[in-house]
């Protein structure tokens, strides 16, 4: 069962080490970071979160930065003490939460404004259901060449978390559905579907899954997948682990990555920087969408969030205390 909520006045755990002082005396406040709240506008973040919470202050700096940046919707990864999401969400009075309950550890959640105080045209998010997408199927390797049989096994004992949500500023609604994901890690770029424990031959059959499920059940519908990719390897749309999705070659015109652009900037903006690994940076974590928002890319905008910027922290603290992964982010006029 998905756990869901909101609202209420607990506190998540502080022991008392200090953060990120940027004035005022508030060691959590992050005088730097954006206010992504419009009027009128859809904003969706989505961030691996790397183990939360990392330590007992994580959740300080992660509710500072969350209602700073005052999104709509925001979607994550790594979940791993769901009491402390809970408890952090409820101290923040505009915001409800949903929480995965098929995958084995780290789980996805969907935070959500569900008020509004500042800004009534900013618009709220009303939560209608989730669905657990393919926690039914078999979590183990069968070696067969159906990867609709054993899908859970090929999203890493991590089902997607469909979100069906509806957006609305007073005068407009909008439906969405956000598949939160988080693809298996390690391996290589190298596909090979002879070998069907390989990490990089899961990943592509998951995007494989995703692209049919959607174009198969939400042909007419806004949909967004967003999360950590893992798309390990050379750093471009033709990526095996996410191909189905951004190759025009394997049937994906359906769909487009709204931060593909990243991939052909420095990769000191790419979301995974790898600040205490000694493996290269790379760009893994990404929105997709599909056709039916293709009308809105005029008026909407895409990237990831710089966080040595956001915070004024150092890279070794950011990793220590918040995540390894930068967010990523789409957003939009409908």
């Amino acid at each position: 069962m998905n756990c869901s909520g909101g609202g209420g006045s607990s506190t998540g755990p502080d022991d008392g080490s200090g953060g990120s002082d940027t004035g005022g005396g508030d060691s959590y406040t992050f005088a730097n970071a954006t206010n992504f709240d419009k009027e009128n506008q859809i904003e969706v973040i989505s961030w691996n979160i790397q183990t939360f919470p990392q330590i007992g202050t994580t959740p300080n700096y992660v509710k500072s930065l969350l209602e700073t940046w005052n999104a709509d919707i925001y979607l994550f990864q790594e979940i791993i003490d769901k009491n402390t999401l809970i408890n952090m969400v409820n101290s923040m009075p505009e915001y409800s939460y949903v929480i995965s309950g098929e995958t084995s550890n780290m789980h996805f959640a969907l935070v959500y404004k569900s008020a509004n105080s500042d800004c009534s045209a900013c618009g709220i998010v009303n939560f209608n259901y989730s669905n657990e997408l393919w926690s039914d199927t078999a979590n183990y390797n069968d070696n067969d060449d159906d990867p609709t049989n054993n899908a859970k096994y090929q999203f890493a004992s991590r089902p997607p978390m469909e979100n069906f949500v509806t957006w609305t500023n007073g005068t407009k609604s909008v439906n969405l559905y956000l598949i939160d994901i988080h693809y298996k890690c390690c391996g290589d770029n190298t596909l090979d579907i002879s070998n069907k424990s390989s990490e990089t031959t899961r990943r592509h059959y998951a995007s494989t899954l995703l692209r049919d499920y959607v174009i198969n059940q939400r042909a007419s519908d806004y949909v967004m997948i967003a999360g950590d990719f893992n798309n390990i390897g050379e750093q471009s749309i033709s990526n095996p682990s996410i191909s189905p999705l951004t190759d025009p070659d394997l049937n994906s015109n359906y769909f487009k990555m709204a931060d593909e652009h990243v991939f052909y900037q420095s990769n000191s903006t790419w979301s995974w920087q790898g600040w205490r690994s000694s493996y290269a940076p790379s760009h893994l974590d990404h929105v997709i969408i599909s056709q039916p928002l293709f009308q809105f890319e005029s008026v909407s905008d895409s990237g990831i969030i710089d966080m040595l910027t956001e915070t004024g922290m150092s890279a070794y603290d950011i990793d220590d205390k918040l995540s390894d992964h930068k967010p990523s982010y789409f957003r939009f006029y409908p």
